[in-house]
């Protein structure tokens, strides 16, 4: 397969086809499965190659049989490879460790799938490293696949999810800021066409408003909360992870500010009538792009002077008119967070929720109050495991790790794409 990328001239694809041997190393059975996967895959670019080839040569009238017969061979030699990982020697040395096996292969191809869309079909190259380097964006789709799959086992552990989903969404608002400060000091690689697009959130709403085009990242963001619900605020929002740092440096209050919702509510109707009425008045994009950066920096203010005092994040919560709208949204995904009959009212899940939604009333309905973002921290906080992610007809733990799967493989592909 690398030799024929690499007659394609598709270099990034034979260096993955030569690096994917490597992970022959790692001894576990999801490793057995994207191997699976991948050489069937392989099989069937063996057959589109001989269909074209074919066809090329039924044009100008040469034979094909020869042909048909040495690579058909070869894609069902490739094909047949993949049976090979069913053995009684390699399934004992490729270990199935559970069910973490099929989750990690899972995260690991969908993953690449949709990153391989991207590279394929976007008409301006959108991976980074593509960027840069044509055809090389292939072997950052192989890294941030493995790179899902890790993250994803690491935060099947519910005691460990809150520690690591706070380290990746961090991790990712850097990568987000970084291209900007690279795009602004002058390679405007790193910036979409150039043109820079206010990374604040509010934009998201009052950018296309004022402009009158441009809906991708609108768009974006409601395809987003339709598959993961309100989780774009608690995995995926570039700002977001500042103020989720800014809240923890303090224990969670339990005297919230009650009157939030109507105040994030009342933010979201004046950022419409605002935009509306600069456009209306015709005010110059300057001015406008000024008056979006000041909104911006009024809600670090938030996050430095109240979230830090209150050790819950207000700037999402009270501040942002985003929140209101991903929580609204987020009630036609079916995924939830639920509290189970037998729950103690011990409270410690309101001792690690930043959002505000499991204060006593909450515990006492058995269900988070409507800022709940589907963060999960309050599930390894609980002790009697009351606390569940639902989702349709399965089964709690199901639930969970579907929801894992989703929300990782989006960071990934947030992180693989994430640009201004």
């Amino acid at each position: 397969m690398a030799a024929h990328f690499s007659r394609a001239n598709q270099t990034g694809l034979a260096i993955v086809c030569l690096l994917f041997p490597f992970l022959l190393l790692i001894k576990r059975r999801w490793v057995a499965i994207v191997f699976q996967v991948l050489l069937l895959l392989a099989a069937m670019e063996w057959i589109q190659t001989t269909l074209r080839i074919v066809h090329i040569r039924q044009s100008n009238g040469e034979a094909w049989t020869r042909l048909v017969i040495i690579l058909g061979s070869v894609a069902l030699f490739t094909a047949l490879a993949a049976l090979v990982f069913e053995t009684k020697k390699l399934k004992q040395r490729f270990v199935d460790t559970g069910k973490s096996e099929i989750i990690s292969a899972i995260t690991f191809l969908l993953t690449a799938l949709l990153l391989n869309i991207v590279q394929i079909k976007a008409g301006n190259p959108l991976i980074l490293l593509e960027r840069f380097f044509p055809t090389m964006g292939w072997i950052e789709i192989f890294a941030l696949a493995f790179y899902a799959r890790w993250i994803v086992e690491k935060m099947l552990d519910p005691f460990q999810s809150a520690q690591w989903r706070s380290r990746i969404w961090l991790f990712f608002s850097i990568v987000f800021f970084s291209q900007i400060i690279f795009g602004l000091i002058g390679f405007e690689k790193f910036l979409m066409t150039g043109k820079l697009h206010i990374p604040v959130p509010v934009m998201i709403v009052a950018g296309p408003l004022f402009r009158g085009e441009r809906f991708f990242m609108p768009m974006l963001f409601v395809s987003t909360v339709l598959l993961v619900g309100p989780a774009w605020c608690s995995h995926l929002c570039y700002i977001g992870a500042w103020d989720n740092l800014a809240s923890r440096h303090r224990e969670v209050s339990r005297d919230f500010f009650k009157g939030r919702r109507w105040m994030q509510i009342g933010m979201l109707i004046f950022i419409i009538i605002f935009t509306l009425i600069l456009k209306w008045l015709g005010i110059a994009m300057i001015v406008a792009t000024i008056l979006g950066i000041s909104f911006g920096l009024i809600g670090i203010g938030f996050m430095v002077f109240w979230s830090r005092k209150k050790g819950v994040m207000t700037h999402c919560l009270t501040y942002c008119p985003i929140g209101i709208l991903a929580t609204w949204l987020g009630k036609l995904n079916p995924f939830r967070i639920r509290i189970k009959d037998g729950c103690t009212k011990c409270r410690a899940c309101t001792s690690v929720c930043r959002y505000d939604a499991l204060q006593l009333d909450d515990i006492i309905r058995q269900k988070p109050a409507s800022s709940c973002t589907l963060c999960g921290d309050c599930i390894g906080s609980c002790k009697g495991n009351f606390l569940e992610y639902r989702f349709l007809r399965l089964n709690a733990d199901t639930a969970r790790n579907v929801f894992l799967v989703m929300i990782i493989v989006l960071h990934a592909v947030f992180l693989g794409v994430a640009r201004i």
